[in-house]
């Protein structure tokens, strides 16, 4: 399967960046994340809810295109997240797997996560909940690849905008079982 960055395509006469039919932004994350700054509690809270339930939503799309792509091989599948990942600026993800009980656990780090970044590079300072919300929508999406008509769970339990000093990992955990959980505080 060719790289994303390889099958990307800049249509200029339309201003669009596209993958096959899914269409793609390129963005600073400190405008994204500068708009999160702006809201109050709730608001902030609920902003972070629905951008990683739509990720989730809408990110399916692009990881079942990797699947098919990757011949529905768990491994493979991987391997093609994180390369789409690292190709789209989401930062460099590291998967790994461990069996846990009946079930697996997906592991994953998150290294220079740019939601991270660009929450300090607003001028969030040290972030009081996790902000990756679209890295944990992204996870939600895969791990129900993964584990094909199971709820799952998504947990980010380091967040590097809520680390001093900044520059750790921001580092999830997905597995089978229970409702799915919206970004949670730390």
């Amino acid at each position: 399967m060719a790289a994303l960055r390889e099958r990307l395509s800049w249509q200029a006469a339309d201003g669009a960046v596209v993958d096959g039919p899914r269409r793609y932004l390129l963005m600073r994350p400190d405008v994204l994340m500068g708009a999160l700054l702006r809201l109050d509690e709730p608001a902030r809270g609920a902003w972070l809810g629905a951008v990683a339930e739509s990720a989730r939503v809408q990110g399916r799309e692009s990881l079942a295109a990797y699947a098919a792509a990757a011949g529905h091989d768990s491994t493979r599948l991987l391997e093609a997240t994180a390369g789409a990942a690292a190709d789209l600026g989401w930062g460099r993800w590291v998967f790994t797997r461990a069996a846990a009980g009946p079930d697996d656990v997906l592991h994953l780090e998150v290294h220079s996560s740019p939601f991270a970044a660009g929450w300090r590079a607003a001028g969030g300072g040290t972030a009081v909940q996790p902000v990756c919300a679209p890295v944990h929508g992204m996870l939600a999406a895969l791990a129900g690849l993964l584990w094909p008509g199971r709820p799952v769970q998504v947990h980010e339990h380091h967040c590097s905008a809520a680390c001093q000093p900044p520059g750790e990992p921001c580092m999830f955990e997905a597995r089978p079982g229970g409702p799915a959980q919206p970004p949670e505080r730390l």
